[in-house]
């Protein structure tokens, strides 16, 4: 492994900033609430819109239970990840969406994966921005034959 099984903890930069866009959700929808009250010749609708934007701003910032996920780098050069319980299953691969210096998004089927800085090891989160910033992207031709990539 380039980089080793590193298990992806919660990172407390995405908890606050998801904290501040619900806010900023919730104050919009009490200001656009507040208009509707207010507007001379009352209309329900508007209001009743607000009110259910307030409320699915609310389903959709609530706590989900997040996946225990290990990420890592093989020999051959591929992200993979794999559950935390399951540490004998089959690594999937990983393809990187968005990498900066401040966030990485992988995509694993149709999940995309977050890896904050604070969510990792400091170490690790370097190794896996040198590899994503220089790697080629392409697998490596000195593979050895009826292996295949994410195997170690």
């Amino acid at each position: 492994m380039l980089v080793p099984w590193t298990p992806l903890s919660p990172s407390r930069r995405e908890r606050g900033l998801r904290r501040i866009g619900q806010a900023f959700g919730f104050l919009t929808s009490a200001a656009l609430l507040s208009a509707a009250v207010r507007s001379d010749p009352f209309d329900p609708l508007p209001a009743l819109a607000a009110v259910l934007a307030l409320l699915a701003g609310l389903w959709a910032g609530r706590a989900a239970s997040p996946e225990s996920l290990e990420v890592g780098v093989d020999r051959a050069g591929s992200l993979t990840v794999r559950r935390m319980a399951d540490s004998g299953s089959v690594p999937e691969r990983l393809q990187c969406v968005f990498a900066a210096p401040w966030l990485i998004t992988l995509k694993r089927g149709t999940i995309w994966i977050p890896i904050w800085p604070d969510s990792v090891p400091a170490g690790t989160w370097r190794r896996l921005w040198v590899h994503l910033r220089w790697s080629s992207g392409r697998p490596p031709a000195d593979l050895p034959a009826g292996s295949a990539p994410g195997q170690t």
